[in-house]
């Protein structure tokens, strides 16, 4: 019974990762993360309680944690809109909390017997999977003529069907490569942020096959980690293309500063044929990465542009006026004599865009400015940003946006100062967590992916509202798990 509850509490937390990034798959999400609830509870009311008793409890949950969840419990008491407040305790906050006590109870629960990063990575790249598979089937022409940015699943099932019905007449051709295609998901976030985590992971399993000299398996890792950067820059997704290039970054000088300083003699005991594998494995790998950023480069004009798109951003006069009434006459004027020396049709781009690329700075700008306004924050919602902006203006904004597109912006103006400074704190607390134990041979695969997820989530939030919904639910699953397994291997080492 013990064995069968463990493993069923296992295949429902890798599923629960697999489709928490996915569209339309809230009810499943919830129903997956109700059923582990039940199994955690069911295991410390029964077999597990001798396990908990022997155990410190508060040693297994952060203080930045703790500290975090009384902060969520206790806001509605001082939130301007506290009603609106204890729907978003019980809704998007509520749930990442819940999320949190999933992470870490599984490692008290399986305890090594849990999933490893390999299991973690398999199960986060399902999105990706199924993002390049539903890729080379529009490629292949299985949809017919080429579908748009996205596609729902009912048209899929149609036109694949339409397509191979021999009696339907359809020719069954290759199409043009489908670049900027998203699958059945039109919120590229959703794909850009899972192959971001997925590349964590495949880096953390690149480790462990290092570690064990398992070629293979490294060969294995190095060639998922391309194509999860394949997938990014098939969808167009600039930012998670930047953020996965960072993430690959900020390994390699982790590395250089953290790890190879400190191998010393270890590492010259290491295999020589291990060593030679090595220079032609990461090598490859990042030739490979380089050619596909080109492709990226050369597919998506919007490269181009960003940079001007950026400093147009940086010319709105008042920000919450332009937001509020629209762009006036004069910063109109010195958007076209900042960029005279191009086509007119240049500057007319650069204008359109203020509601894209440079429309995200006039946001931050403008978030900025009500930050310093709110410090109490207003009620937790994912809305705040957008009630706060209606209420300067007095009426309806002519550009109306749903958030800043920055998630430290977004949570300061919904939490107040003092939450997203708490928020904060728990994501650099495990950053350091991570960091401090890469040196080391104990848990080193659980530390890469613990400092590299912290970093990439605390970085992803300077350029997109990601400490919200299903994202929060995201982060706190992985990390909480990340954390609970580091310290089991570094307090029993195996």
């Amino acid at each position: 019974m013990k064995s069968i509850t463990s493993n069923v509490f296992k295949w429902c937390l890798l599923a629960y990762l697999a489709i928490l990034p996915m569209a339309d798959t809230i009810a499943l999400r919830n129903l997956l993360l109700l059923v582990l609830l039940l199994l955690l509870l069911v295991w410390g009311t029964g077999v597990g309680r001798e396990t908990l008793r022997g155990m410190k409890l508060l040693q297994w949950l952060p203080l930045p944690l703790l500290l975090w969840g009384v902060f969520l419990l206790l806001f509605p008491l001082w939130a301007v809109e506290p009603d609106v407040a204890l729907v978003n305790l019980k809704g998007q906050w509520g749930a990442s909390m819940l999320a949190w006590f999933v992470g870490l109870g599984a490692v008290l629960m399986l305890g090594r017997r849990g999933p490893d990063v390999w299991a973690l990575a398999g199960a986060s790249a399902f999105l990706v999977g199924i993002h390049l598979l539903l890729t080379l089937m529009a490629w292949g022409g299985l949809f017919g003529t080429l579908p748009g940015s996205a596609i729902s699943w009912s048209a899929i099932w149609q036109a694949t069907m339409a397509t191979i019905d021999p009696q339907s007449g359809a020719v069954w051709d290759w199409q043009r490569f489908p670049w900027g295609f998203r699958g059945f998901d039109p919120m590229h976030g959703n794909l850009g942020y899972t192959a971001s985590q997925t590349i964590v992971l495949l880096i953390a399993s690149f480790v462990l096959a290092r570690q064990a000299h398992k070629l293979s398996r490294a060969r294995t890792a190095a060639m998922g980690i391309i194509l999860c950067f394949f997938s990014t820059v098939v969808a167009n997704s600039r930012g998670a293309v930047l953020f996965s290039l960072l993430v690959l970054l900020l390994a390699v000088v982790a590395y250089l500063l953290r790890v190879r300083a400190g191998l010393g003699e270890r590492n010259q005991a290491e295999s020589v044929g291990t060593k030679s594998h090595a220079r032609w494995v990461l090598p490859l790998m990042g030739i490979l990465l380089v050619i596909v950023f080109t492709q990226s480069l050369q597919k998506d004009s919007r490269w181009r542009s960003m940079l001007d798109n950026v400093r147009v951003g940086f010319m709105i006069t008042d920000p919450v006026n332009f937001q509020c009434n629209g762009l006036t006459p004069e910063d109109e004027a010195a958007i076209r004599l900042r960029f005279a020396d191009k086509p007119s049709s240049y500057a007319d781009k650069l204008i359109e865009n203020l509601i894209g690329d440079g429309g995200r700075i006039v946001l931050m700008r403008a978030g900025l400015q009500m930050v310093g306004e709110q410090p109490w924050g207003l009620d937790g919602s994912r809305q705040s940003y957008k009630k706060l902006m209606a209420a300067r203006c007095s009426h309806t904004p002519v550009f109306e946006f749903a958030h800043a597109h920055q998630g430290w912006i977004d949570t300061s103006l919904a939490l107040g100062w003092g939450g997203v400074l708490l928020w904060a704190l728990l994501l650099v607390y495990l950053l350091v967590t991570g960091w401090r134990a890469l040196g080391r041979e104990a848990g080193a695969p659980w530390a890469w992916a613990l400092f590299l997820l912290s970093a990439f989530w605390i970085s992803r939030g300077f350029a997109d509202s990601v400490y919200r919904e299903h994202n929060l639910q995201m982060q706190a699953l992985l990390l909480g798990y990340l954390w609970g397994r580091l310290k089991l291997e570094m307090q029993q080492p195996s």
